[in-house]
């Protein structure tokens, strides 16, 4: 909190005389977050741009059911361990365009453990250093519930890293409870949402790259955020 206060940021305390009491904060700040929407002309309880990703993410399963496979899509680069899909053919070229005031969101459609998690801190901590830019990191799908709709409903200052890998197993969904038969498996259930959130980002003008690892990811991950260097831009 000091190290906030002496950076010139605004912080604010509130004492608490028992851990109950958190409770009455959660339900203030509730309300202080009804009252700022109305106030700002806003609809709080409302996200229509988390419903469009969903709806994408609804139609590409029901094309997966009916073919048996995911809509294709063209890498603008590729390499024998990682596809590179959007406008650009790496990450620091993507990157390139940031400008003063933006920020950075790291999309991780993978499975979260404590080395992942290590690995997804240090490559943003990078690009904060290196390009001085706010950032953020999620996993996805479960993201969308929290800054989904910041993301495709803001001013567009936002360049989305979205990063996909291949399962290296994968799990059926039975069609219905206790049978057998299955049209979609998890892995494609996750690829599809993902699709549908970068088809909603684009859709909104948002700038997005996915970045599809068929490789070791965490050994990627690592060999990424070396080559981002240090120097300023």
């Amino acid at each position: 909190m000091a190290a906030l206060r002496q950076a010139g940021h605004p912080v604010m305390e509130l004492a608490m005389e028992e851990p109950y009491a958190l409770g009455g904060q959660i339900f203030r700040w509730e309300m202080a977050t009804a009252v700022a929407g109305q106030r700002l002309g806003i609809n709080p309880f409302d996200q229509p741009d988390v419903e469009a990703a969903k709806v994408l993410a609804r139609q590409i399963v029901a094309a997966y059911r009916d073919q048996g496979k995911l809509p294709e899509e063209t890498p603008a680069w590729s390499s024998a361990d990682l596809d590179v899909f959007g406008d650009a053919t790496s990450l620091r070229g993507f990157l390139a365009q940031a400008k003063a005031g933006e920020y950075v969101a790291l999309q991780a459609y993978v499975a979260p453990t404590p080395e992942m998690d290590l690995a997804l801190a240090n490559l943003r901590l990078r690009i904060r250093d290196r390009y001085r830019l706010a950032t953020t990191v999620g996993y996805g799908p479960r993201y969308l519930h929290s800054t989904g709709q910041l993301h495709k409903g803001d001013r567009g200052a936002g360049l989305f890293i979205q990063i996909t890998a291949t399962d290296p197993e994968d799990v059926p969904i039975p069609d219905e409870p206790g049978q057998s038969s299955s049209s979609i498996t998890f892995g494609a259930l996750k690829a599809a949402q993902a699709m549908g959130d970068r088809q909603a980002l684009i859709g909104s003008g948002r700038r997005v790259i996915r970045l599809h690892f068929r490789g070791n990811l965490l050994r990627e991950l690592e060999r990424m955020t070396f080559d981002i260097k240090d120097e300023l831009p």
